[in-house]
């Protein structure tokens, strides 16, 4: 298993960094430790694929870095605010105004329309949406003729894809992917990658991914791999075949579009090794 500590470029923005977190459930009599003391960064406009067996911690660490859960111990900083000190109420005006989520189960409206659906987050946040910026973030994830479809009438990708024009409609500083394509078929599961991929290369936007499928992986300027709650692994766009791919914690700029290779069969590998060690 490589070791990695290459460090982070001066210049390079930390949109999210974890600094010695941790999180432990359970009592003195039975613990569980999910995350163990780890310390790991997102660089501005970077898109990281975050995998491991089951019970890795790769949904605690999405959940921490959110502020969807505080961790037992340790620091957890989102565009230039650490999450420790804020209350319950600083912390869902900072999840609304900062973050936004996209989930394996979609989370629509069923009785709203698309447009509705997409302009909810800012109706939340008592801001009126205009109708000309919902239309915009439907049409940026090619959705612009089914604004008035409710979610029954819409096919799997497409409300994924409603689900991520919502995330984006606050302009989050990061956007958190937890199984984005995991309820979709392989030509639903490529088109919303390759937005996600788009918003990255085009847009600047930040996003973190957390997935169990190599190829989903293989998209990302990075891939993480955790196992008992630490970062064990990681693999790096753009090395030629043959190099180690693997990096420090910090990240860094992901590479031009055709500079981007990382091989979904090297992550399946590295996957299986970590799965049987378990």
């Amino acid at each position: 298993m490589t070791t990695a500590t290459s460090t982070t470029p001066s210049t390079a923005i930390e949109t999210v960094r974890l600094r010695s977190v941790s999180k432990v459930y359970g009592s003195a009599a039975g613990t569980v430790t999910a995350l163990d003391a780890m310390t790991v960064s997102f660089l501005a406009g970077t898109f990281t694929a975050v995998m491991g067996p089951s019970g890795s911690g790769k949904s605690t660490l999405l959940h921490c870095a959110a502020g969807l859960d505080r961790p037992t111990g340790g620091e957890v900083t989102i565009d230039g605010t650490e999450l420790g000190p804020l209350d319950e109420t600083a912390l869902t005006l900072l999840r609304r105004e900062r973050i936004g989520f996209v989930f394996q189960s979609f989370n629509l409206v069923s009785a709203l329309t698309a447009e509705q659906n997409v302009a909810l987050p800012l109706r939340l946040a008592g801001i009126r949406p205009r109708d000309a910026e919902v239309r915009a973030a439907l049409a940026e994830v090619g959705l612009a003729q089914r604004a008035g479809h409710r979610p029954g009438e819409l096919s799997g990708g497409e409300r994924q894809r409603v689900a991520i024009a919502r995330a984006l409609i606050t302009r989050p500083a990061v956007l958190f992917a937890d199984e984005p394509t995991g309820a979709l078929d392989s030509a639903a599961s490529r088109e919303v990658l390759r937005l996600l991929r788009d918003l990255t290369d085009h847009r600047g936007q930040t996003v973190i991914m957390v997935t169990h499928d190599p190829v989903a992986a293989s998209r990302a300027d990075r891939v993480l791999l955790l196992a008992d709650g630490r970062v064990v692994d990681e693999f790096t766009a753009g090395a030629p075949a043959g190099e180690d791919r693997s990096g420090g914690s910090g990240g860094g700029p992901g590479p031009a579009p055709a500079e981007r290779g990382l091989s979904p069969e090297l992550i399946a590998a590295r996957m299986a090794v970590l799965e049987a060690s378990c």
